[in-house]
This record gives C-alpha cells, structure tokens and sequence, in this order.
C-alpha cells in the first residue's frame, strides 16, 4: 500500500469524490473534477486504477462499469499526513507545530478554543485510560 501520507493533490481530490460518496464511478469523479483540473475521462481512469493497485480503493462492477470505493478513511490520511508532517518539519515537536499553526493568518475565531477542548478530550481519556489500567479484576 502506498504511504497515505504521500498522496499528491490530485490523488487527494480524487480520493475526496469517492469519500463523500462513498462510492463512485469513473464519470463521477471525471463530473467532479473535470471543470477544475481539466482532466480527461480516460485520464480520471487511469488514475483510479492506480489508486486501487496502490491499495487506496476497491472496486465492484456494475454492469460495464467500475464502480469504486476507498479502503481507506479520510480520517487516517490525516493522520498519516500530519505525523508526517509533525516529523519531517518539526522533529516531531508538537509545540514547535502547534506554535507555528497559531502564528498563521488562517487561524479564525473560535479554532484555539475548539483546540483546547480536543486537548481536554484527550486528557480525559488518557485519565480514563490510566484509571482503567489500574483496576484489578
């Protein structure tokens, strides 16, 4: 499988057409895109199958069609994406990360708060966690 966090733009687009359908056919994807990357139908084919070879989407056919879905979430190329981002350009500092997000411009009102409470979820389930572990049965 190709390491999630590699994938180009266009790969990412692509991915995102079959994410929120679910499911998607070649004229899909070619509907979706087509006005934005100017990207023929046969080319949007070729770039499917490569997503499937590469283990990122699966396929059903429907009649003389391919009709694919992602074998992978949304939510671990994300993931994936940011751990290797927090690696490659931050060591894998996560303040020197999170400093560097709050100095951007695209920080907007609300997002240090909505921060904060992901920070407070996680210390509730690390807490959670730890008491758990220390139960005995």
């Amino acid at each position: 499988m190709k390491h999630l966090h590699a994938l180009t733009d266009l790969q990412l687009q692509i991915m995102g057409v079959v994410w929120d359908r679910d499911e998607a056919t070649v004229g899909d994807v070619h509907g979706a895109l087509a006005e934005r990357t100017g990207l023929a139908r046969k080319t949007i084919g070729t770039l499917l199958a490569r997503l499937e070879q590469q283990g990122l989407l699966s396929h059903r056919e429907e009649g003389r069609e391919y009709v694919y879905r992602a074998t992978v979430s949304r939510d671990e190329v994300g993931r994936a994406t940011a751990r290797n981002l927090l690696a490659r350009l931050f060591q894998g500092d996560l303040s020197a990360f999170v400093s560097h997000a709050l100095d951007a411009d695209e920080v907007e009102p609300g997002d240090v708060e909505r921060v904060r409470e992901m920070i407070d979820e996680w210390e509730r389930r690390q807490k959670d966690a730890k008491d758990t572990r220390g139960r005995r049965p």
